[in-house]
């Protein structure tokens, strides 16, 4: 494990920034597609710093590791509600648990997240734990064939997914080691919220989301191809297996406030339920 540590953290400060989420953000997805692989628990371990666990499913000895593609528009910032900020995203991510507060939390941890909105590029680039870049994005969607294609300034983060949208179902695919969708939904989608770590500071950070009643169906028919993924499996040593791809549409949720906090000690602050931010 030893020799992975200088590694992640050096790949990981070179995808992006951690830091404090000062303020609620509200929005509506019009589509999302989660391709999801399986990886032995001890390899994703690789990847993480170690104040984060990857999620065992059920008792299979693997965790998940995750690339989500999606298009969605920003509807308000903190109070305020804003003209929609329009935004095409990839995130690659990592089905983990947290202690916040002493409580065990669910929740992804994202290697890397591209924006096409400038904006939210900005803003998540300095003000969130998503590691976000402002990245140049195509798009197809014309209600047989959702197409994303990034293209971001570090070739290391391009990818491109493609997914048929006429063989969505909620059948299992054999692939899959959930027994229907709602168990993958729980597994993958069903989380307490998302987190980051900011490896200078040595803290992590964890943020609530209020999620929508999901309507989640099984994609059978998409293909992925992510320079990101390809690398992780080449330098990391990781052993991939698909499981499978779940679709979204038409959805409304909220990511919560959140500040960089010691993951050894949290000491709650004025915040709500989120600890003060540790001083500089």
């Amino acid at each position: 494990m030893e020799k992975y540590t200088q590694r992640t953290r050096s790949l990981q400060e070179r995808l992006g920034r951690v830091y404090h989420q000062p303020i609620d953000v509200e929005s509506w997805t019009n589509k999302r597609v989660t391709v999801n692989y399986r990886v032995p628990l001890e390899q994703l371990e690789r990847l993480l710093p170690s104040c984060v666990t990857p999620e065992e499913i059920r008792d299979t000895g693997d965790g998940m590791l995750s690339m989500c593609a999606c298009d969605f528009s920003v509807t308000k910032l903190g109070p305020v509600p804003v003209p929609r900020i329009h935004t095409n995203e990839m995130l690659c991510r990592i089905s983990v648990t947290v202690t916040k507060d002493g409580q065990r939390r669910r929740a992804y941890y994202t290697l890397r997240s591209d924006t096409s909105s400038r904006v939210l590029g900005l803003c998540g680039g300095y003000f969130s734990h998503f590691r976000k870049a402002t990245s140049s994005f195509d798009r197809l969607d014309d209600g047989e064939t959702y197409e994303l294609r990034c293209q971001a300034n570090d070739s290391l983060c391009d990818a491109e997914l493609t997914a048929s949208i006429d063989t969505v179902n909620n059948e299992p695919p054999e692939s899959t080691v959930f027994q229907d969708v709602e168990e993958a939904t729980d597994f993958v989608l069903e989380l307490d919220g998302s987190c980051g770590y900011n490896f200078a500071r040595n803290q992590l950070s964890f943020q609530d989301i209020d999620y929508p009643n999901w309507d989640v169906s099984f994609c059978h028919e998409f293909s992925l191809d992510s320079s990101l993924i390809d690398y992780l499996v080449e330098s990391y040593d990781i052993d991939l297996t698909l499981d499978c791809a779940l679709y979204m549409g038409d959805v409304d949720q909220t990511w919560k406030r959140a500040w960089l906090y010691d993951p050894a000690k949290t000491v709650t602050g004025s915040r709500g339920n989120s600890p003060v931010p540790a001083a500089d």
